[in-house]
Formats: C-alpha cells, structure tokens, sequence
C-alpha cells in the first residue's frame, strides 16, 4: 500500500528563492519515489510556485484555511482560494497553532466541516500535551485527551469514504524535540483511534482510514515509521526544509 509522506514547512524557508530550490529537490526525487504519495505543505506565499515547479508526481497541501468562502476576516484565505492554487490537502488542528493562536475545538470543528463540504482533504492533527513517568496508550488519562480531541472534532460529521481525510497522530510532545515516539507506542495509539473510529462509524472506515504518525521524524527513522503496518505514512515537520536532510530523507524513500 501507498504511504503518505506530509512534508510540513511550517513558517519556513525565508526566502522565495529558498523555497524554489527545496521545490527543485521535490522535483528531482518524486520521479523516483513509486511507492509512496508525497505532500509537499509549503506557507500560503510559496503556494503558487510550489505548484509550478514540484512536478505531477507531488501533491499540494496548505497550512491552514478557513471555514468559508466570502466573509470578511484579514489574513485568512478561504478554501476556494486553495483550490484555486491546487491545494489538495489541508492541515487542521495543528498544535502549534492551538498553543500560540489559541484555535478552539469549535474551530477545528468548523474547520473540518468545511474542508469535506469543499472537496478538500483535511489532515487531522491531534495528540496529547505530556507523558507522565508511567503514562502509555492504556492510561486513562491519554485515551481521554484523544477521545475528546476527536469527539470534538468529529461533531455533526459523517464520514462515508475513507479517502475522504487523514488523521495525524502527534504527541505534542515529541514535535521538534529529536525524540519521536516509541515505535510501539505508535502502533498501540493508531490501534486506539481506529477503536474509536469503528464505534463512531464503522469497523470498515475505521480499518481503511489512513492514520499517520508525526514528530521528529528523520532519515534516521523514517522507515522504520513506515514499516509500521498500522500505519499509513508520516508527517514531517522541520526536516522538510533543511535541504541536506531533506534530500536523505528522499534516498531512503527510493530504495
């Protein structure tokens, strides 16, 4: 099965002609990929270059929208918009953006709403804060962060095709610390949201929904986050744009 592999520039390169460069390495090394479906999640200015040079072999994804089309909010773009761009795919929920712009459940809720109603494909970021000493996915208190994280998230949505989004488990944690979780512990975490999907929907989207891990992933570790069957891919954050990493994190996804 296909893998995704969500590379995340977060508020990165500096520069337009960074950027093109990193989208000339996409270009060059997505020829080679055949197993695994790249998304490439540049900021909303690089957008527009990024679907000129990445070449047909990548999809595009945005940051961030907002949850109507025509209504007047400075500094927001709508989902028309990055369609319009050939944004395909939409991160929502993101931690950094609930702990430094304070984004609500009801946000992500309206957020999630929006990105189905429009035809884009939302990447559904959750996870919990902290571990304590001896917290693991059988702890109460984790299932509980992750259970209302999607109770939330999921409310007055169905979902009917498994195609129609992805879910991101990120322990908060883990995210740009070079620590990334236990391989293990992942596995048991993707298990415990398809526990909940099959109660909320159905035992078949819940086994066909694709789930992927994110945090600190490296071209020391990215295959064995892929190998991990329960999964469907990662999400990589600030590797995407440090370009030596970047491009040995595209080798290892040739062999």
């Amino acid at each position: 099965m296909d893998k995704f592999i969500i590379f995340n520039f977060k508020m990165a390169p500096s520069s337009l002609a960074e950027a093109k460069k990193i989208f000339e390495i996409f270009n060059k090394f997505s020829l080679k990929i055949k197993k695994h479906k790249l998304v490439i999640v540049p900021p909303y200015v690089y957008l527009a270059e990024a679907k000129e040079i990445i070449g047909k072999n990548c999809f595009l994804g945005a940051q961030n929208v907002f949850w109507f089309d025509r209504y007047s909010v400075t500094g927001e773009i709508s989902p028309k918009m990055l369609k319009l761009l050939k944004s395909q795919y939409v991160i929502i929920g993101h931690s950094e953006r609930r702990e430094y712009l304070q984004e609500t459940e009801e946000m992500i809720n309206l957020k999630l709403k929006t990105c189905l109603k429009s035809g884009l494909k939302p990447v559904l970021c959750i996870g919990e804060k902290e571990r304590k000493e001896n917290d693991s996915s059988s702890s109460f208190s984790v299932k509980k962060i992750l259970f209302e994280q999607l109770n939330y998230a999921f409310r007055g949505i169905q979902i009917t095709k498994s195609s129609d989004l992805i879910i991101a488990y990120e322990p908060i944690w883990a995210i740009g610390s070079g620590k990334p979780q236990d391989l293990l512990e992942v596995k048991k975490m993707i298990s415990l949201i398809r526990f909940w999907l099959a109660r909320r929907f159905s035992e078949k989207l819940a086994k066909s929904l694709s789930i992927i891990y994110g945090g600190s992933i490296n071209a020391q570790n990215i295959l064995s986050f892929l190998k991990i069957k329960e999964g469907a891919g990662v999400l990589v954050g600030g590797a995407s744009t440090n370009k030596n990493e970047l491009i040995k994190i595209l080798k290892q996804l040739i062999k």
